[in-house]
């Protein structure tokens, strides 16, 4: 038979299950509202990428306050922003030539955790 951990209230605590739950060691922390920007702080934040994909130190708060955002949903509309800049080049691209450069990757990753050579190097007979 299962016998649940006993917690002891600390401080006057309720030690109820749903408070467990709540503020327990494996509560999450609420989760954050996503930031909806406005089409001016867009407009402000794509010219301010055109001209650097990285925004730090007094540019980032100087950006942030001239919007009226925080510093925070500056730097993660940046990260976000690279991370779309970086697959729009991708795709870019033709299919066939990011199906070979995905191909070569997952064989340059296997050699070097195989620590093998070229596939010529590789003697794949099997003896039944």
């Amino acid at each position: 038979m299962y016998q649940g951990l006993q917690m002891l209230p600390v401080d006057g605590e309720d030690s109820s299950p749903d408070n467990l739950l709540l503020h327990g060691p494996f509560s999450r922390k609420p989760k954050r509202i996503r930031t909806a920007f406005s089409p001016s702080q867009l407009l402000r934040l794509e010219r301010a990428f055109e001209k650097n994909h990285y925004v730090v130190g007094a540019e980032r708060k100087q950006l942030a306050n001239g919007l009226c955002l925080t510093e925070t949903q500056v730097k993660v509309w940046f990260q976000n922003r690279r991370t779309k800049h970086k697959r729009q080049k991708l795709e870019e691209e033709s299919p066939e030539s990011q199906q070979k450069r995905k191909g070569s990757q997952h064989v340059s990753r296997w050699r070097v955790a195989t620590q093998q050579g070229s596939p010529e190097d590789i003697d794949v007979i099997s003896e039944d």
